[in-house]
């Protein structure tokens, strides 16, 4: 004889009941997709109520682990949830991958769910494909006027397709990888088309036959160009940005053809990582690339394969970073790379804040001229890398002699054996400091 539901049971499952649709929907949405779902057998009035509390779908969240039986009914689910004749489902995102197509046929449903996604006013997608042949993607992808959030993340090797009537007016987050252009007349209409674009991200995107890319937009704030796995013979291009409120820019890989970075008067904040430079043109191009964001706050450089050739445009008199108050400086395989940041420290006449490493360093410091912001500004230096060479010494002795305003050293010791880092640990504490104020702190 089976138990009897008791009374206080039944009255809060009546309670329930009796709340309105749209507040159940409301209640529903704050379920993982999977459980929201389980709520359709409850009973009639459930089983098509849970379609209007979704807001996001995840491919890659809802395929993990699942088998080729369980992507069918998946599958299934999705057909129910976007053409649902009771229940119309306004997705806000949608992220979806081809993990699941065998072929380019497999691509007609996956392609009807995106178009009615975005006719129902879709707000953020993203399309990750890793298959290489790739039917041609819904002109609606790039003439939506509800799309505040596209990324295309897409293994094909062919043309980048972009409609000539492209057009998606409110869309404010942008990010390609790993795209192939032709020309750049998709690229330029991609961009063009986005008139309020505030974030622009490219990955790994190769741009074939032009000798120009063109990133013209008054409202982006945020730019992030990556060319780290990108041959330089496919980066023979003139790199032209024209931002005037951009607040950030990264740019990681190559030092390329050419660069004309103008308008960036607002630039809080920039990240360089440069891993090889293109062979003919890297002295004329590292300057391009410096002068165009000279008018920067915070700067972090890192060199991976070093040219000698950077560090000459510290003789340009264009190149002074006056507003720069934070420089963190990383490099590799460098020669006299000490030596290079010294000099370089002569276009940085306000710095306040230094982060440096100290690995694979030189001596030579002692005849350099001192540059000024050593002896005005700097308040604050950080050190990694620190061991018990001679360099490592020289270089913390420099700084400790010349900062003259410095309140605070910060050095991270590399792991040592315990009684060799107490004797290096006595040797830096006992090191003459010109500031007063100075307190080393040894992590």
């Amino acid at each position: 004889m089976g138990r009897r539901q008791q009374p206080e049971t039944v009255g809060v499952l009546d309670r329930i009941n009796n709340l309105p649709d749209s507040i159940l929907s409301h209640i529903l949405s704050f379920l993982p997709n999977k459980e929201a779902v389980r709520t359709s057998v409850l009973s009639t009035r459930w089983k098509y109520l849970f379609a209007s509390s979704i807001s996001i779908l995840d491919f890659e969240h809802c395929l993990k682990n699942l088998y080729e039986e369980d992507v069918n009914n998946f599958m299934n689910f999705v057909d129910t949830l976007l053409f649902n004749p009771r229940e119309r489902v306004h997705l806000e995102s949608f992220w979806v991958n081809d993990y699941f197509v065998d072929d380019e046929d497999d691509y007609l449903p996956l392609y009807g769910w995106i178009s009615t996604a975005l006719s129902r006013g879709l707000k953020n997608i993203g399309i990750n494909f890793i298959n290489e042949k790739v039917p041609v993607l819904p002109t609606l992808l790039f003439t939506s006027h509800s799309l505040v959030t596209l990324t295309l993340f897409l293994h094909i090797k062919d043309d980048m397709k972009v409609p000539t009537n492209a057009c998606l007016p409110n869309l404010k987050n942008l990010c390609l990888t790993n795209l192939a252009f032709e020309d750049g007349y998709s690229i330029l209409k991609l961009i063009s088309s986005c008139h309020v674009l505030e974030d622009l991200t490219i990955y790994d995107c190769c741009f074939h036959s032009i000798s120009e890319l063109n990133i013209h937009n008054h409202l982006l704030r945020r730019l992030i160009l990556c060319f780290e796995h990108v041959c330089v013979r496919d980066y023979d291009y003139v790199m032209a940005i024209d931002a005037p409120s951009l607040v950030y820019f990264e740019y990681t890989g190559i030092v390329g053809k050419g660069y004309t970075l103008s308008n960036m008067k607002s630039l809080v904040k920039a990240e360089i990582s440069i891993s090889h430079f293109h062979e003919v043109h890297s002295e004329q191009s590292a300057t391009q690339l410096l002068q165009g964001i000279c008018n920067v706050q915070s700067l972090h450089l890192a060199i991976e394969a070093f040219n000698e050739t950077f560090f000459r445009t510290r003789l340009d008199p264009k190149l002074v970073f006056h507003n720069l108050v934070e420089l963190e400086f990383h490099s590799y395989y460098c020669y006299r790379k000490g030596v290079r940041l010294v000099e370089f420290l002569h276009n940085v006449p306000n710095l306040k804040t230094l982060i440096l490493d100290l690995a694979d360093g030189e001596e030579g410091l002692r005849s350099l001229p001192i540059p000024s912001c050593l002896l005005f500004h700097v308040k604050e230096i950080k050190i990694s890398g620190v061991d018990g060479s001679k360099y490592a010494f020289e270089m913390i002795s420099y700084f400790l002699n010349h900062a003259m305003v410095l309140e605070k050293l910060i050095l991270k010791m590399i792991n040592l054996l315990g009684k060799d880092e107490l004797c290096i640990l006595k040797k830096l504490l006992r090191l003459p400091r010109n500031s007063k104020k100075c307190e080393v702190v040894v992590h």
